[in-house]
């Protein structure tokens, strides 16, 4: 969905496309997905991260300062939509954070999640 969000905002398909691609996919997520776990940071933080990590520093023809602000935006859109869809969306913002960190954070919301889900399974079999 974000890919689609971005043609979208780009233009590439029409309000009607946008929605139709929306209306396929909405209930796939809802009935296959528990829980969506995405992280992000600003593209400074990213590029300087892929130059760190392949120790290389020639310019890269696709990971560049517009495409992680526009991959963003589109983040942020589905994030939008989800909270909208009642869809399980967890948002991390990495940009001050280490791996471990975040590898916490990530797991903790996990479990919480999986907690409440089975919870519910419980309750709903003795009810």
């Amino acid at each position: 969905m974000i890919w689609i969000d971005r043609l979208y905002l780009d233009e590439g398909i029409n309000n009607d496309e946008y929605n139709e691609f929306k209306d396929l996919y909405v209930p796939l997520i809802n009935k296959n997905i528990n829980i969506i776990i995405a992280s992000y940071t600003d593209s400074l933080t990213s590029l300087k991260r892929d130059y760190r990590a392949n120790l290389s520093l020639e310019k890269r023809n696709f990971l560049n300062e517009k495409n992680i602000f526009e991959y963003n935006r589109s983040l942020l859109n589905m994030r939008a939509l989800a909270i909208e869809k009642n869809i399980s969306f967890n948002l991390f913002d990495t940009t001050d954070k280490t791996e471990r960190e975040i590898a916490i954070e990530v797991a903790d919301v996990i479990l919480n999640d999986m907690r409440r889900f089975y919870l519910k399974q419980v309750d709903e079999e003795f009810s």
